[in-house]
């Protein structure tokens, strides 16, 4: 009866979409005399929507491609008062709005949503509210950051995922080769040369978010090859692409959390190796001939970066010791519900360097937006979905996703993983790809 009447709402909707587009071709007609510009981004997305409808499968290939630009870095203004990000993150909505619709959703995973939801009703009910913190702001991150998880619930065919989560692993040659494109027009630069005088490779991003969308192409390959019927030219490639990608964002973090992922990745090559598998001596000699070439070519960058400032700490963390002080301090005396959804985001009154827009630590961001109560519960429902989908995958995947998982929980000790686009879309399309590629049966109607 479920299937039945969802049929017959979609069927609905289809119909209505049909006329919704047909007249606002009418509408667009007669507005353009007034507003071209405004009429031209309209018809534009009209035709995008249309799209849509006809090819839903499609769209999500160009909506997960779209992640490999930070729109946001690329152009920093707003347009029709929207912020860019904002109005980014509101088109992959409508976009992705009729594939929701035609494919259907699961609520499998809704934990995450249910959480987010529960962290605004504490920021409105329980939050003793930061002074800058208003209304809008709270119910705009709520937004924000919510959103992403939406992309856990669709019930997307199974060779549909499999070629998303191929897609994922492009991102970061993406990125590189259109910021080299742009390089060319002299409207971005490929490289990024920091005041420690460390060069980063940056693609049509910045350095942490190019290091982002390189780290999940990195490591989603090592879950991949153990898949039964894998491509293991293809994985094997974009694995060495994409590191060496990380390599050139000088980015420590990623780095750093993949470090258990990679030395189980040698035990269990080395303990298949011993049993008499010979022909695996070859990934494990690239492997190690990889890192040691990543090591000589990125070891003055790294001491640059990590060494050559005078700072506090034993290691330069950038700015993150006293950010993550800072941020702590704000919370103090309310630590049961925090300051508000959002709160992290005006907190900064200028004391710290303005790059410090949220704590670079997602774990303190939580804590200090909704406290103790709220930042359990959004990590909780994490933590109910990736054991969800480790119950589901082989055997032989489970160790390499629990590697990933757990490089992505130490990783967000030190970035934003979870409110910024180049991680949690194409993180949270993974997830929901491994499920559905993976799981018998996996277009059915759970």
């Amino acid at each position: 009866m479920i299937n039945e009447w969802w049929t017959g709402r979609r069927n609905l909707y289809l119909v209505g979409a049909g006329l919704m587009i047909l007249l606002s071709a009418l509408l667009l007609g007669g507005a353009v005399i007034y507003q071209p510009g405004l009429c031209a981004i309209c018809a534009l997305l009209v035709l995008l929507l249309a799209f849509t409808i006809r090819h839903p499968h499609r769209i999500s290939y160009i909506v997960l491609l779209s992640t490999a630009v930070s729109v946001d870095y690329l152009y920093s203004g707003s347009v029709f008062g929207i912020e860019i990000l904002s109005l980014y993150k509101l088109g992959i909505l409508a976009l992705l709005a009729p594939c929701i619709l035609i494919y259907g959703i699961s609520t499998k995973f809704v934990y995450p949503v249910l959480a987010l939801i529960g962290l605004l009703v504490i920021t409105f009910f329980f939050s003793t509210w930061l002074p800058p913190l208003t209304t809008s702001i709270a119910v705009k991150s709520f937004i924000g950051l919510s959103l992403p998880f939406f992309f856990l619930l669709i019930k997307w065919k199974k060779e549909v995922a499999e070629r998303q989560m191929k897609i994922i692993c492009l991102l970061p040659a993406v990125s590189v080769a259109v910021g080299a494109v742009l390089q060319v027009l002299h409207m971005h630069s490929l490289l990024d040369v920091e005041f420690t005088g460390a060069v980063r490779l940056q693609g049509a991003n910045i350095p942490p978010h190019l290091a982002m969308l390189a780290f999940l192409g990195t490591a989603i390959p090592f879950v991949e090859l153990k898949r039964s019927g894998a491509n293991p030219k293809f994985f094997y490639t974009v694995m060495v692409i994409n590191f060496a990608i990380l390599i050139g964002t000088g980015t420590r973090g990623p780095i750093l959390a993949m470090v258990f992922l990679a030395l189980y990745y040698f035990y269990d090559l080395a303990r298949e190796y011993l049993k008499g598998k010979a022909h695996l001596i070859l990934p494990l000699g690239g492997a190690v001939l990889v890192i040691g070439a990543a090591v000589l070519l990125q070891w003055n960058n790294m001491k640059k970066r990590s060494f050559e400032r005078s700072t506090d700490d034993a290691i330069d963390l950038s700015g993150r010791s006293e950010a993550w002080t800072y941020f702590l301090n704000t919370v103090d005396g309310h630590s049961l519900a925090g300051r508000g959804l959002g709160a992290v985001t005006v907190a900064n009154d200028g004391s710290l360097f303005a790059g410090f827009v949220v704590p670079h630590n997602e774990y303190i961001r939580f804590y200090v937006d909704t406290g103790f109560v709220g930042a359990s519960l959004l990590f909780l429902s994490l933590l109910i979905v990736f054991y969800k989908i480790f119950k589901a995958l082989p055997a032989p995947m489970k160790p390499y996703y629990f590697g990933l998982i757990l490089a992505f929980l130490i990783y967000s000790f030190s970035d934003n993983t979870l409110s910024t686009v180049q991680s949690v879309i194409p993180f949270c399309w993974y997830l929901n790809g491994l499920y559905r590629y993976t799981r018998p049966g996996s277009n059915d109607s759970s």
